[in-house]
């Protein structure tokens, strides 16, 4: 490049810078000053309302053209800004709020304490309609040991509830293992359907109401208990329980339970024994040297009933002379005041003696 050349460009460059210049200071005139913000951050300048390509007439230099080169800052956004720039407004500072989750949390679900049920609980609320379920439920609770104190009084109080409606009552109970009903047979006698059910004919005229036995009916409905029943007296309970099937061992059902008086110095033998000959009104041969003590006698001592016991096992081995019978001393049931007897309130005796069967009731007496 020739030296002509260079002066030529280097002039242009000088003239461009000039014409730079010079827009420059034209436009920095031409704009109003910003408005100071009172507080708060500094923003941009904003822009005029003036069109970015043209000037204003009395703002150009007499005889002088507007520049050719427009600077991009002139040019206008697509919309028309505010000639005021906002004021920044100091920000207030909120409460301290506390923030609630936006969802709840599942309620918990009610907690409900039962207590737990027990046989007893079970059997007192079925009493009154199902006396067959009581027996179901506590007598195997019984036999298996697994209650005492007052839960086995309660369990031997609701048991004999139970057995007064499934035994004594005329009322048989579907299912019920030790009832049924029996039609009477023409030229049936009731000693005779009671030996085939091994009970007593008096247990079948209480419990169907039978007033007079001779004048049963063929066709008549009897309900009848398939017997024997057994006895257990503990001679440390004064108590005797009444047994179907084997006295108080596996099998057996417990029916009822009554208070007893026995013999003055441990008199009585534990051990097992038979039901032998049984007394109505018997007459009294006293041992103690008071002579015989007739049967409507008020100081006959064994009541109205006496049923014999006859010892096959145990220290009742051989035994004879003792018995089951009532008393003329209620206040003597539950101590040791008899010649070795069983003693028993006279309402108990009686009904003892239609349970007992002679030869195939066990009585089995225990410490």
């Amino acid at each position: 490049m020739t030296r002509v050349r260079m002066r030529a460009s280097r002039t242009l460059v000088v003239f461009l810078i000039l014409s730079l210049g010079v827009v420059l200071l034209i436009t920095a005139k031409n704009r109003k000053p910003a408005t100071p913000l009172p507080t708060g951050r500094i923003l941009p300048d904003a822009p005029t309302a003036q069109t970015p390509d043209k000037l204003a007439p009395d703002k150009l230099a007499p005889n002088k053209l507007a520049p050719l080169l427009v600077l991009a800052t002139n040019i206008a956004a697509p919309t028309t800004a505010p000639t005021t720039a906002p004021t920044a407004i100091a920000p207030t500072p909120l409460p301290a709020v506390a923030v609630v989750p936006t969802t709840q949390p599942a309620p918990m679900p009610d907690i409900v304490i039962t207590r737990a049920r027990t046989p007893l609980l079970d059997a007192r609320a079925k009493l009154a309609t199902d006396p067959l379920a009581v027996q179901r439920i506590l007598n195997d609770e019984l036999l298996s040991g697994h209650l005492a104190g007052p839960e086995l009084d309660e369990a031997r109080d609701l048991l004999g509830k139970a057995g007064e409606q499934l035994v004594f009552s005329p009322r048989p109970f579907r299912d019920d293992p030790h009832a049924t009903t029996y039609t009477i047979q023409p030229g049936d006698r009731l000693v005779k359907i009671a030996a085939g059910f091994n009970v007593t004919s008096d247990l079948l005229s209480r419990i169907n109401a039978i007033s007079d036995p001779r004048r049963i009916k063929p066709g008549q409905q009897l309900k009848a208990i398939r017997g024997p029943f057994h006895a257990v007296v503990t001679k440390s309970r004064f108590s005797m329980d009444i047994y179907l099937g084997a006295p108080g061992g596996v099998g057996s059902t417990f029916i009822t339970s009554y208070r007893v008086g026995l013999g003055k110095d441990d008199s009585t033998p534990a051990g097992s024994w038979k039901a032998a000959g049984k007394l109505k009104n018997p007459v009294y041969y006293s041992p103690r040297g008071e002579g015989i003590i007739a049967a409507d006698d008020p100081k006959n001592p064994l009541g109205e009933f006496w049923i014999g016991l006859a010892g096959i096992d145990g220290s009742a081995l051989g035994k004879s002379s003792y018995g089951i019978h009532g008393t003329i001393d209620p206040d003597s049931i539950g101590r040791t005041e008899s010649m070795g007897c069983i003693r028993m309130r006279n309402e108990d005796a009686a009904i003892v003696y239609e349970l007992l069967v002679e030869g195939k009731s066990t009585i089995v007496v225990r410490e």
